[in-house]
């Protein structure tokens, strides 16, 4: 696979965590009655090469080999919010801009575990390393009820203090890479992400309290332990 970031095994955005997604995400709707939303905005944390398996091959021809690596995607902090927040679907067709290159995530990436199979050619005389990208990214939000006939950001118990929520999803992508010499695990190199503006801010709604949100609202943050 070509690819463009291959001395570093890490890799993260110049400037620091980078937004590449900032939506609203509709937890319930009750029409004509109440809807509650999540407000999430993804960054790029970075991207790494996992190094799953190498070849030494000693003898006077080239030698090939199938591999079969698993793609998947894993909530690894915070996976309480995946009870009311379809957190997965957020990344099935996201698109990122590092450098020249463009990566867009497949359907089978963003599933619990998906295998792929494919045939790898070791020289002769060689030793061949193959290493398979993980991407990992911080989701930040926070949340908005309509109702009344007006929306309202959620606050917290006794006071106007905005309630937040985080979580860490990790996917091990498609996206592998063969060297015939280890890489660089010593440091870490930086990419240039495209950003994105934040979608939905938090001074363009007023708070309501915690105790005076409805009660559906408020079971759906105790659920997720916001």
């Amino acid at each position: 696979m070509s690819e463009p970031f291959s001395k570093h095994i890490t890799y993260t955005p110049s400037g620091g965590d980078a937004l590449v997604k900032s939506y609203k995400s509709t937890i319930y709707e009750d029409k004509g009655d109440q809807a509650f939303y999540a407000a999430i905005d993804t960054y790029l944390v970075d991207a790494t090469w996992i190094p799953k398996m190498s070849w030494e091959n000693n003898t006077s021809a080239a030698q090939s080999y199938a591999l079969t690596y698993t793609t998947e995607l894993k909530v690894t902090k915070g996976s309480e919010v995946t009870t009311s927040i379809k957190i997965a679907g957020a990344f099935r067709g996201l698109s990122i801009s590092m450098g020249t290159s463009v990566k867009e995530f497949n359907t089978y990436e963003t599933t619990n575990t998906t295998t792929k199979t494919i045939t790898l050619n070791v020289p002769a005389k060689s030793t061949l390393t193959f290493y398979q990208r993980r991407y990992r990214f911080r989701d930040t939000m926070f949340f908005i009820l309509d109702a009344w006939n007006e929306m309202w950001k959620a606050g917290s118990w006794g006071s106007f203090k905005l309630t937040k929520k985080a979580c860490v999803v990790e996917i091990m992508s498609e996206d592998y890479l063969t060297a015939d010499a280890k890489l660089d695990d010593s440091t870490t190199g930086t990419m240039v992400v495209k950003k994105v503006p934040r979608a939905t801010l938090e001074s363009s709604y007023s708070a309501r309290k915690r105790e005076n949100l409805t009660d559906r609202a408020k079971e759906v943050l105790d659920d997720i332990d916001a």
